[in-house]
């Protein structure tokens, strides 16, 4: 599998810590612990098939760009307006979703 994202923690002077998600020509993305958190939730649920939605939209609170990807049938399309879309397969979902979890329970 090769990871097409960067999961990194960083300390914020307001939110404490911060996650960055950074993806292939996208813009930084940035969740509270929070907010990782309920991501991650929302990764594995649609990975194992136990929600039937077709997207997955956050709006963080300490990012100036949302999170919005649509569920497909070999894994989830990241999108960002005015660029090309990231895939990520069911496998690297579950890894973005696991880092997410790690990155909460800190």
């Amino acid at each position: 599998m090769s990871q097409l994202f960067e999961l990194v923690a960083s300390e914020h002077r307001s939110f404490v810590v911060l996650a960055s998600l950074r993806l292939p020509g996208h813009p930084l993305r940035r969740f509270t612990k929070e907010e990782a958190a309920i991501l991650s939730r929302a990764l594995d649920a649609v990975a194992t098939g136990d929600r039937v939605q077709q997207q997955i939209y956050m709006s963080p609170i300490a990012s100036d760009h949302d999170f919005d990807a649509r569920v497909e049938h070999s894994g989830i399309l990241v999108s960002s307006e005015g660029q090309a879309d990231v895939e990520l397969d069911w496998r690297e979902a579950r890894a973005l979703a696991e880092q997410l979890r790690a990155f909460a329970s800190l």
